[in-house]
């Protein structure tokens, strides 16, 4: 009970602290791609594969908590395009682009350190934890395999979630007393294979794809309003 009590007091403490909330509003130009392939692959008509990394946006909308001058915990909602065009070589019936397009909504937990902080300037490293659920899943894999079968629908090809770990260095400069600037970049590492477990998904040339895990590099460029307690 006592310690239960003290850990209370710290939280309350440190809530009232320095408490200071932010809203802001971020695009995020990005190159996405699925993890490393191996690129010799037995498959009766396909040589070799050169995946492309893609180019995407994202947008979010965050929310910042400062619980100290060092740190602060954020959250939000971001809709972000993904998914990669890989090149597939063939000799025999001629080379073929399968693109995929997953796009997510997802919500970010991150904690934010600050490593320099003036009246003007901040500028901060980041990680969490990042959590999609999808909204859009098409590909155009039918008109890339040869054999004459009706596969299952993209929707049931890849998977209703995507967990990625983010990581990001941010900069921010304050414009006026409430509204500032960022411009950042970040690096979102996937978690998750995006194929389901579904036999079919991975049907024909999609089973040499042993890591369908999505990870996307970003630049970040936004705007912000914090208001103070």
């Amino acid at each position: 009970m006592k310690h239960l009590t003290l850990l209370i007091c710290f939280l309350i403490s440190l809530s009232c602290f320095g408490q200071k909330h932010s809203i802001s509003i971020n695009y995020k130009p990005s190159f996405t791609y699925f993890g490393k392939q191996k690129q010799n692959f037995d498959n009766s008509y396909f040589d070799s594969r050169n995946g492309n990394n893609t180019f995407h946006n994202a947008i979010n909308i965050l929310y910042n908590y400062q619980l100290t001058s060092k740190f602060s915990l954020s959250t939000g909602l971001e809709y972000s395009e993904q998914g990669q065009n890989i090149n597939l070589k063939s000799k025999e019936v001629g080379d073929r682009i399968f693109t995929t397009e997953l796009n997510y909504i997802r919500i970010p937990f991150i904690l934010n350190y600050y490593f320099v902080s003036t009246s003007i300037n901040k500028l901060s490293i980041y990680s969490g934890v990042s959590l999609g659920v999808v909204v859009k899943r098409k590909d155009n894999y039918q008109n890339v395999i040869l054999e004459d079968i009706l596969l299952p629908t993209a929707e049931k090809r890849y998977k209703n979630n995507d967990w990625a770990l983010p990581l990001g260095i941010n900069f921010q400069r304050n414009i006026s007393k409430t509204v500032f600037a960022n411009f950042g970049i970040e690096y979102l590492i996937g978690l998750t294979n995006s194929f389901s477990k579904f036999t079919p998904s991975k049907y024909g040339v999609l089973s040499e794809f042993p890591n369908s895990k999505q990870n996307r590099a970003s630049v970040n460029i936004g705007l912000g309003i914090r208001s103070s307690k």
